[in-house]
């Protein structure tokens, strides 16, 4: 018993016909996608079965309503009431899960993970599930499609930044910058062009679910080695898309940027006789569109050329900004980071909201003030338990670091050893070794207060880099008589670069002893417990 009976409902049409109960899975998973019709339902399917060119996934389905149970049994998935109904002996399917990925010829043993937004309703009851979709739709159809963006972006949030910086430049002999006031007071008003909801419950009102998804795009395009597809830009989702991690922080700076340009124009404005609230607002909304476009279409340096509007774009349509481990590189210097270098497949770059204020209005991971108040509440805590421990000790006379055993992983304050494991993978223990070479490079830049490298210091760091590379390159060679013969002495030569480094930095003698303790034991992990 493999097939089912698939019901998909969209607005105005009904679909039905039997379909492998598998397939049926990889339909509910595809709702991640947050398709409206049969033809987005279809191309959301992509995410989990490759597209066959000759045949669409839904072949089977024709126009007409039958919900008889099938084989194995029935799922009934209504687009509009975002309701699934799933009666079947094949499976379970939930809210989040897993699905194994067919490639067009058989299905993979890939499993790739999803997760459904949360208004979503999965039930098993086929005898009443009617009844549930009529007063889903009715519900659901009687709430105005909301175009956010157009508040957002357009004439509403110009039209707010123009007034209110005029209002306040009245006062600009007390205030010296009201951007960050002005941009608060826009994001926590409430709006009749929002429903009366503020900007900001609007913005975090699916941000979670965009961030799950794609999450889960970013570990697919790392499972099946290629970029997963996106949604088209004139699908529903698309259009009336939430807001994610990228848009909000883009959206922060280009608020401020708006602000800044507006404010710093005011002198000039001002000067003007008898210059009218109606007057300004004719002049300045259309200049502040033109800064807007120029903004948004702008490459960045700091975002690896991309402009704000791409990235706004990209992530709208569910798909992660990827980037080779070469470019995703913070530091050539970096044992770490030249290891995640050679890697294989993409890294992903991601932004969040460090660069914003500190304050409730940009907070972009809690809905509400009480959960925001009650973090702050919770770390301000935190500090006051740590500073009167401080305190106690500084009274005692006990602030000094406690003596350390030789060989203790508390030589590395920045990094966590995974110790003396027989069971972790040699990869691992390597990582942990490049974790803790790339902390003494730190302690050997620090020489000069984080001021220039010294011509010296770079040596030093550069030998250890290249013994470090040599040494990785010998364990990954396919060759085990040529790595065995090498072995020796390319770790001979990476231990005498540690000597010379402690040598030269005491300070550091402890933490360059360590590692040296622990290359020796790298080829060599103790047995485990009760081996004999």
């Amino acid at each position: 018993m493999s097939e089912v009976r698939l019901v998909v409902r969209e607005a105005s049409h009904d679909w039905s016909g039997t379909i492998h109960a598998s397939c049926a899975d990889r339909a509910i998973a595809a709702l991640s996608a947050d398709p409206v019709t049969l033809m987005e339902l279809d191309a959301a399917v992509a995410r989990f079965a490759k597209p066959d060119a000759q045949r669409r996934f839904f072949a089977n389905l024709s126009l007409g309503m039958c919900s008889e149970s099938h084989d194995a049994g029935l799922v009934v998935i209504d687009l509009i009431a975002r309701l699934v109904v799933v009666d079947s002996t094949y499976s379970s399917a939930g809210p989040e899960g897993v699905v194994e990925y067919h490639d067009e010829k058989c299905c993979t043993e890939t499993g790739l993970r999803y997760h459904l937004a949360d208004d979503w309703l999965i039930s098993s009851d086929r005898g009443q599930w009617r009844c549930v979709a009529d007063e889903r739709r009715r519900e659901r159809i009687a709430k105005s499609i909301l175009d956010a963006r157009a508040v957002f972006y357009g004439r509403p949030m110009l039209e707010f930044i123009a007034r209110e910086a005029l209002a306040a430049f009245a006062r600009h002999e007390e205030i010296a910058n009201a951007a960050p006031q002005i941009h608060a007071a826009w994001l926590l008003t409430p709006r009749d062009d929002l429903g009366g909801a503020c900007p900001r419950a609007i913005a975090l009102e699916r941000h979670g679910h965009l961030m799950r998804d794609l999450q889960d795009r970013c570990a697919q395009w790392s499972r099946l080695g290629e970029c997963p597809r996106g949604l088209d830009a004139s699908s529903h989702a698309y259009q009336y898309a939430g807001f994610g991690t990228h848009e909000l922080v883009m959206y922060y700076h280009l608020v401020r940027e708006l602000l800044w340009s507006c404010w710093e124009r005011l002198p000039e404005m001002a000067q003007a006789e008898s210059l009218t609230i109606g007057d300004f607002l004719t002049i300045e909304i259309p200049r502040l569109e033109e800064v807007r476009e120029a903004w948004l279409d702008t490459p960045d340096p700091d975002y690896h050329g991309r402009t704000p509007r791409s990235i706004i774009d990209r992530e709208r349509a569910r798909l992660p900004e990827s980037m080779s481990g070469h470019d995703a590189m913070v530091d050539p210097d970096c044992p770490c980071c030249q290891m995640l270098a050679e890697m294989p497949g993409p890294a992903f770059w991601q932004l969040d909201g460090s660069s914003m204020d500190d304050d409730f209005a940009f907070d972009i991971y809690h809905r509400t003030r009480e959960t925001w108040d009650e973090e702050r509440r919770q770390w301000e805590e935190h500090i006051r338990r740590f500073n009167a421990k401080w305190a106690e000790r500084e009274r005692l006379g006990v602030t000094d670091s406690v003596p350390r055993e030789e060989g203790s992983t508390e030589n590395w304050s920045r990094s966590v050893s995974v110790g003396d494991i027989a069971e972790v993978p040699l990869g691992i223990r390597m990582f942990d070794i490049g974790c803790c070479l790339a902390e003494l490079i730190v302690g050997l830049r620090d020489e000069a207060g984080r001021g220039s490298t010294s011509p010296e210091t770079q040596w030093h760091i550069d030998r250890l880099n290249r013994d470090f590379g040599n040494f990785r390159e010998l364990l990954q060679n396919s060759d085990p008589s040529l790595a065995e013969s090498l072995i020796s002495p390319v770790l001979d030569r990476f231990i005498e670069t540690l000597d010379s480094v402690a040598t030269a930095r005491p300070d550091l003698a402890r933490q360059c002893e360590s590692l040296t303790n622990d290359l020796h034991k790298l080829l060599d992990p103790p047995l485990p417990k009760g081996a004999r």
